[in-house]
């Protein structure tokens, strides 16, 4: 089969050059950012069985998800954290175990059918380590899909039984004074460790505007 590639995060383009040579891939191309899919999309698409997104930030033209098959990655277990910042609301939400779902793109966000699921681990103490393991299990979904496919059957999803969030923006990475006093130091854990580069970091910030960031954490538990 013959596939497009779009993916420019650094996670995203490991996986990439990990399963491109499946051998049941015949021909890719690899389109690593906005401008190169402006400049060269159209003139790859009509000869493509296959266009896989993954981390891909821009909206996908209508008349590309429906005239073409167009895969997607979401790290959660769809229809669950749907919508965005899907790695941040769980860790918050104190969720340590998901998945990584296989899904068909189309022009509501996060709603197609669902090919494949394969664990995920949420833990780490810094969003590098978080991305590292949605490599992995990324890499290890999509060898299943390439051995598989076209004998799967995608399930559609019941999103009346899933959740949605909009994506985080800088503002909510502020924390107050007030959360040492009631929340537990692994629910601070899990807030600062969702929120390190590249993401807003979390920050505390005074009366005059002063901030005091927080770039690294780490959590000792009693045993």
């Amino acid at each position: 089969m013959r596939v497009i590639f779009c993916g420019y995060r650094d996670w995203a383009l490991n996986v990439i050059n990990n399963i491109k040579s499946h051998p049941r891939i015949k021909g890719y191309k690899i389109i690593s950012s906005k401008k190169k899919y402006d400049d060269e999309f159209n003139e790859l698409v009509e000869n493509t069985d296959i266009i896989i997104f993954l981390g891909w930030s821009w909206i996908i033209p209508k008349e590309v998800t429906q005239n073409h098959l167009c895969l997607g990655v979401h790290p959660s277990d769809l229809p669950n954290y749907r919508g965005g910042s899907p790695i941040q609301n769980q860790i918050i939400d104190g969720v340590t175990k998901t998945k990584v779902s296989l899904m068909t793109l189309d022009e509501k966000l996060d709603a197609g059918s669902v090919w494949l699921k394969k664990d995920l681990d949420l833990n780490g103490d810094n969003i590098e380590s978080v991305f590292k393991n949605i490599e992995n299990s990324t890499i290890a979904l999509f060898e299943i899909f390439f051995n598989t496919y076209p004998n799967i059957n995608p399930t559609e999803q019941n999103l009346e039984l899933g959740s949605y969030f909009k994506r985080r923006n800088a503002e909510q990475s502020r924390l107050e004074i007030d959360d040492f006093k009631y929340k537990s130091l692994k629910d601070i854990y899990n807030f600062v460790r969702c929120l390190t580069d590249p993401y807003p970091n979390a920050y505390l910030q005074d009366k005059k505007g002063n901030k005091l960031i927080f770039k690294e954490v780490k959590y000792i538990e009693k045993k």
